[in-house]
């Protein structure tokens, strides 16, 4: 017996600029990154772990492509 999976969603975003973005206001600064691990808006003082802050903003830019409609570059069949 094979089970049948569910397949996931995926979409393809720029990751620039994530990881110096605020998750929380959006503000991008190359000085927001403390450190590796580290990430402090200079605008809002939003801190998180950098890669937290980075997932939310791909998270939210794959929403966005998504709702675009840019999940699938396969032509509709009739």
């Amino acid at each position: 017996y094979k089970a049948k999976r569910a397949g996931v969603p995926l979409v393809y975003v720029d990751p620039a600029y994530t990881s110096q973005q605020c998750s929380e206001c959006g503000h991008i600064d190359r000085k927001n990154r403390i450190d590796q691990a580290t990430f402090a808006c200079r605008s809002c003082g939003a801190l998180m772990h950098a890669d937290d802050n980075a997932s939310h903003n791909l998270a939210r830019k794959g929403a966005t492509a998504w709702t675009a409609g840019r999940e699938s570059r396969v032509p509709a069949t009739p």
